[in-house]
């Protein structure tokens, strides 16, 4: 069917009789026309959906003339409606075709809810179809458009197409070249194949599977007890198991192994991120653009949805010190930005990118007459401020789509309804465009603090969360503090590089920089490391295999293909000069045998076929054809007719050698040809084979060179850091070999990955990857699900540790339950008496041991840290003007500039990768970073260890004392009773002794920042007084101003630094001495009560009837719950490392 036979001409066109189109390019024409009228009426009716029930909306746009200024590419998706329309076949629909359009998008857009409709560029074609599909006609109306059924339109989530005019698609990363002759061969041809399946699961470790069922058990038996004591008051307030339980309850749930990825921009986290999930695309590159410094965590979907979104927003304090900041920028540049010429990566761009996204009615005209003030006055930025978004689906495009316009630089959201009160154009300057700019949105990215992704992948259902921390250097402090206070909390860092710069980057010692690796040491973090090598299938076969000195058979095999091929082709053709020759012959002789078989049966001889075949014997067949006349003696010449069938016989003889000949030819021909075929086919083969072994040869020397590097860097990390008074702690301390051994590294290929999974636009196989476990993917998700083991194990523990000691109470009370006493009032004082002059002793002795401890822990803090605190405080002092003077020289000796000086100062020291406020707390940390690690990760450990032996003792010493202390004796089944219990305290006791010592680490690594912090707060008025300096010689006034501070207040400002740290400490101290009175405390109590009702009750209480049965219901269930959990087994395994 011809262009012009695919649509008719609609009224609104021409109102013309229509004419047939007399060439191609005017069918094109037609269908651009109509191409254009379904633009007009979709965008027309999205308009009005975006601005129903609002008091200024503004008037329609001239969709028009924006439809001359769309991308070809976007034209196409309209032509495609046009084309698809035509298909069905509709005559009415020339009627009024225009109409038809406006009733359908209008019905699509009012199904849409407007925040969803806002987000929309273009509707989906899927969604289109669907539209048009569900549609039906009257044959009596024929513009009367009815729906075959109710469709809600609001569970469509169109799939919105962004186009950006101004800049050209990104070109797809060249594919690994083989350096084979011809051809590349990283990339195969469109996979007919299915893709394969990802199975993650791992060898199950039985004794989490254990612990995680029972816990699960142990929940639902925690529900029963409740309800019975719930059921009844026969014990009033005498025993509150309720409470008990409820506090029992909080501890069943499994704490979030945080995972921060870090690593320089296009190394590839945001793809590695969706391999892992198992996900095309849901996190685009855009959204993970490290300019927007939003901190992205990824966590599972406990949801009915398969994903869902949170989208935290700052603050409006928060804001207005950011656009403080971002004025301060375009002030700075205020001609660049009146005439145009900002350069395109300069703060100033940045600022006005910023700034525009946010309130993009104003021009930079606008931007540069307004005032904090004026911008923060604006009711639709100001309602977003401090609040959250949510939404959720089950469509990863969809999804990804609406992600993206939340937290992408380019992304645009529209706004919201404004309250009915007009607003002052004067008060509110972005209010003046609003009619020009009504079909723009905002841009939220620079507004977001946060953004938390949940999602269904295997990989993150045992509670793995991971955190793109794409850095923290930005303007806005409160994604700053976002992104450093993950790093805190995180359990593990992974470190993101590609392949090519690794190694060669030295990524253990150049992509941490000495900062980042000073606070892993602080940390004690060196050993939650993880590296990952991305684009493990960008390589040149060549180059590795000369880098690496590879000796490969196959890659020689390959390299001598071109000559076998071209001694094949050379062989093949030489055959088919000969071949032409006999087939010329061979038409010859078939042609005379046809003219010499007429003429012998014609007419003229008359002669019967078999006749003109002679029965003597065949001459050869390389006789000649024309046979001389045989003369003899008295005889006369032979006839014409025997002549002729003799030259009848011979051609045929000739005709069948020939043959032969040509049979023998194509035979050899094909043979080689075969053999062409052959090298051909095992040539992708072979360049496959040499491709993979290049790829795991470079993966094996990666890893073990990465491997090699980071022990060498913590090594020598650690020799720096050594005290200068001091014998070498760290080095005595640390393993290094072991170090380097236990080091994962992971070399992946996540296209290769998605390739293999059939991904959309991806399902091209790449060279080297045939299996989805080659790619490593497979592997880092399993990795990914066994760094949650020992946090899944230590909850696990944690609660059934403390179910066991409610059970083991409970079996205790539920023992006396059949007692009678007639003791007398003064026989009971006397029992209470020596049951507490017991417990007093034990009361005292913890106690003394708990004061001990606080004083020990002090101590060593003082010792180890505060009075180093002081030598290195006085170093850092000497280093303070050296450090200034570094950043004053002229910038031909590395010196600052005067936008790069002020940029620092206006960010309080934090500008990009320079960090002053760290660089000056370094040579005072550096001094004290050994005996800081060795203080938290050993000697306060060792004296909580300490104390619980201690307290173990003591109490050991009063279960003899208080048994011994019962004058009628103690039933054996109680005894044994309370022994379990002791060995339940002691459990307990140890569990939450490992969480006080898990809270000390975490406090330290907020401390241990404080040092730069509070720098920054003691420099803040100086970094003011120099952002402030303006006009000409401010970088000479910028430059003195800061000499004259390192040299007059160096001393109150790194004194200050180490005076926060000690109070810091201080409060460190005073917290895990709280704690841990709370859990002797604790502890204490519980003894009191169990041993009290053990020993003492018996003697001095009776039970009613209904407390009695109430003690036989829960010691039914609590002897079922024994009976099935095996609390003693499990709590008796040994912990993982």
């Amino acid at each position: 069917m011809e262009q012009r036979d695919l649509v008719s001409r609609p009224r609104s066109v021409s109102r013309a009789p229509r004419k047939e189109p007399q060439s191609s390019q005017n069918s094109e024409i037609d269908v651009l026309q109509f191409a254009e009228l379904h633009f007009v009426a979709e965008q027309t009716a999205k308009h009005a959906r975006c601005w129903e029930g609002q008091v200024d909306r503004p008037a329609c746009p001239d969709f028009k003339a924006i439809w001359t200024c769309i991308t070809p590419r976007m034209r196409e998706l309209y032509v495609d409606r046009v084309k698809y329309v035509e298909t069905k076949g509709w005559d009415w629909i020339n009627a009024d075709y225009e109409g038809s359009l406006k009733c359908w998008y209008e019905r699509y857009f009012a199904g849409v809810d407007q925040g969803r409709a806002e987000m929309i560029s273009c509707v989906d074609f899927a969604d289109f179809k669907a539209l048009v599909d569900n549609v039906d006609f009257e044959s009596n109306v024929p513009q009367a458009i009815v729906v075959k059924e109710e469709v809600d339109y609001r569970d469509v989530v169109p799939e919105s197409m962004f186009v950006d005019q101004g800049e050209p698609e990104p070109e797809p990363r060249p594919e690994p070249r083989a350096d084979f002759p011809d051809e590349d061969v990283a990339t195969a041809d469109s996979v007919e194949e299915s893709p394969l399946e990802c199975d993650i699961k791992i060898p199950a470790n039985e004794e989490i599977v254990a612990l995680e069922n029972a816990v699960g058990k142990g929940v639902e038996i925690l529900k029963k007890l409740y309800a019975i004591f719930s059921g009844s008051d026969a014990f009033g307030n005498e025993a509150d198991w309720k409470a008990e339980i409820e506090r029992t309850q909080r501890y069943a749930c499994t704490e979030k192994v945080i995972i921060g990825l870090v690593g320089s921009t296009g190394a590839g986290k945001s793809s590695l991120i969706n391999a892992i999930l198992d996900e095309k695309n849901v996190l685009s590159t855009d959204c993970m653009r490290a300019s927007t410094a939003v901190a992205t965590e990824i966590s599972y979907n406990q949801g009915a949805t398969k994903y869902r979104a949170e989208v935290e927003f700052i603050e409006r304090h928060e804001w207005e010190r950011e656009l403080e900041v971002l004025f301060e920028e375009l002030l700075d540049h205020q001609d660049e930005v009146t005439r145009g010429a900002i350069p395109k990566n300069s703060d100033a761009a940045v600022a006005l990118d910023k700034i525009k996204a946010v309130y993009p009615m104003l021009t930079p005209e606008d931007i540069l007459n307004a005032s904090v003030a004026n911008l923060m006055a604006s009711e639709r930025v100001t309602d977003l401020l401090g609040t959250t978004m949510g939404f959720e689906g089950d469509d990863p495009k969809a999804f990804s789509t609406k992600l993206k316009s939340y937290i992408d630089s380019k992304g645009k959201r529209g706004r919201p309804k404004k309250s009915a009160k007009k607003q002052d154009a004067d008060e509110h300057p972005d209010s003046a465009s609003d009619t020009d700019t009504a079909n723009q949105g905002i841009g939220l990215w620079p507004l977001v603090r946060v953004v938390r992704i949940y999602t269904k992948a295997p990989a993150l259902a045992t509670g793995a969360v991971l955190v793109d921390l794409p850095g923290i250097f930005d303007s806005n402090s409160a994604r700053v503090a976002v992104a450093e206070d993950y790093m805190r909390r995180c359990s593990a860092h992974w470190i993101v590089a590609p392949i090519n710069r690794a190694v060669d980057d030295k990524v253990a010692r150049d992509l941490l920089g000495k900062n980042y690796k000073l606070q892993m040491q602080m940390d004690c973090a060196f050993n939650d490391m993880t590296f990952f090598c991305t684009k493990t299938d960008d390589l040149v076969p060549t180059e590795v295999i000369h880098s690496l000195g590879l000796d490969l058979p196959a890659f020689n095999e390959v390299q001598e293909l071109p000559a076998k091929v071209e001694w094949l082709k050379n062989e093949i053709n030489a055959f088919e000069k000969p071949k032409k020759t006999i087939i010329s012959q061979l038409e010859w002789v078939e042609t005379e045998i046809e003219e010499l078989e007429e003429r012998l049966t014609g007419d003229e001889f008359g002669c019967d076929v078999l006749e003109i075949t002679p029965k003597r014997k065949k001459p050869h067949g390389s006789e000649p054809l024309e046979m001389p006349a045989i003369q003899e003696a008295g005889t006369t010449e032979i006839p014409m007719v025997e002549k002729l069938k003799n030259r009848f016989s011979d051609l045929k003889v000739r005709r069948k050698d020939l043959r032969s000949q040509l049979k023998h030819i194509n035979e050899e021909m094909d043979s080689k040809v075969e053999e062409l075929k052959e090298l051909e086919d095992g040539k992708e083969k072979m360049e496959h084979s040499v491709i993979k072994s290049c790829i795991e040869a470079r993966n094996r020397f990666s890893k073990q060179q990465i491997k090699r590097d980071f022990a060498l860097e913590v090594q020598s990390l650690d020799q720096e850091l050594e005290d200068d008074t001091e014998n070498p702690i760290q080095a005595a301390g640390c393993d290094y070999d072991e170090l380097e051994r236990n080091l994962p590294v992971f070399c992946v290929s996540t296209r290769a990955y998605q390739g293999l999974r059939g991904r959309a636009d991806m399902a091209k196989l790449v060279g080297g990857f045939s299996e989805l476990e080659e790619t490593e993917i497979p592997l880092l998700q399993r990795h990914c699900v066994r760094l949650t083991e020992k946090a899944r194990e230590e909850s696990s523990r944690r609660f059934l540790t403390q179910l066991n000691q409610v059970l083991q109470s409970m079996k205790l009370w539920c023992l006396v339950s059949t007692a009678t006493s007639d003791a007398s009032e003064q026989k009971i004082k006397e029992i209470e008496a020596d049951f507490e002059s017991v417990f007093g002793g034990l009361t005292e002795a913890a106690e003394a041991h708990m004061n001990h401890f606080d004083s020990v822990a002090r101590e060593t803090v003082q010792v180890n840290i505060f009075n180093k605190l002081n030598r290195a405080s006085r170093h850092a002092v000497v280093q303070f003007p050296e450090a200034v003077s570094r950043w004053n020289a002229p910038g031909s000796s590395g010196g600052l500039r005067w936008n790069t000086y002020k940029a620092i100062c206006r960010r309080r020291g934090v500008y990009h990768k320079i960090d002053w406020n760290q660089d000056l707390a370094r040579p005072m940390l550096d001094k004290i970073a050994s005996s800081w690690k060795r203080t938290f990760t050993e000697l306060l450990p060792h004296c909580l260890h300490f104390l619980k032996e201690d307290l173990e003792a003591v109490v050991s010493q009063f279960h003899t004392q208080v048994i011994d202390s019962v004058k009628q004796g103690v039933p054996e089944k109680i005894r044994v009773q309370l022994q379990d219990t002791l060995v339940a305290c002691r459990q307990t006791m140890g569990e939450q002794f490992r969480q006080a010592e898990k809270w000390t680490m975490q406090e330290q690594k907020r401390i241990n920042r404080t040092f730069a912090e509070a720098i920054a707060e003691r420099l803040k008025e100086t970094y003011q007084a120099c952002a402030s300096e303006t006009g000409r010689g401010s970088l000479q006034r910028i430059r003195a101003l800061m000499q004259q501070t390192a040299e007059d207040h160096a001393n109150d400002v790194l004194r200050g630094s180490t005076e926060n740290a000690k109070h810091e400490l201080g409060k460190l101290l005073d917290g895990q001495q709280a704690e841990v009175d709370r859990i002797i405390h604790n502890r204490l109590q519980r003894i009191s009560e169990d041993y009290h009702r053990a020993l003492i009750e018996p003697q001095i209480k009776l039970y009613t009837e209904e407390q009695i049965r109430m003690k036989s219901e829960v010691a039914k269930i609590v002897k079922e719950a024994e009976a099935e959990l095996l609390l003693g087994h499990l709590l008796g395994g040994v912990r993982s490392s």
